[in-house]
């Protein structure tokens, strides 16, 4: 009796371990990204509120915020934003915004966005 109990406490253990095996495994997919604020091609000044969705079907471990290719900020966990200061940029200076996700399996999703500075007289 007790080999028996031992035997099938086994095989549910195998089972539990394939399947939490097999949901990260089987994620092919990269999360979907989106830059919510600002909209590309436009024009920004000041305080710029950078509002960011990522989704993912097995879950979003990760959102990287870069601007001009320097990373601003990292966040595990949602709202994903960044609040970015353009006072000191050249007026007319076009900047690149680029949003990396990475799920639970590795898996990349990434979004860019170009906008362009303008904190003087318009």
């Amino acid at each position: 009796m007790a080999r028996s109990l031992i035997s099938h406490v086994a095989l549910a253990l195998l089972t539990l371990s394939a399947c939490s095996l097999g949901s990260d495994a089987s994620d092919g997919s990269s999360p979907l990204v989106s830059i919510d604020f600002p909209a590309s091609n436009s024009v920004v000044s000041g305080q710029v509120a950078i509002a960011v969705t990522a989704i993912d079907d097995f879950g979003v471990d990760q959102v990287r915020i870069l601007i001009d290719d320097v990373e601003r900020i990292k966040q595990f966990t949602a709202p994903f934003g960044y609040l970015w200061n353009t006072a000191q940029l050249p007026d007319n200076s076009t900047h690149v915004i680029r949003v990396e996700a990475r799920d639970l399996a590795g898996n990349t999703g990434i979004k860019s966005i170009t906008v362009t500075v303008q904190n003087g007289p318009q």
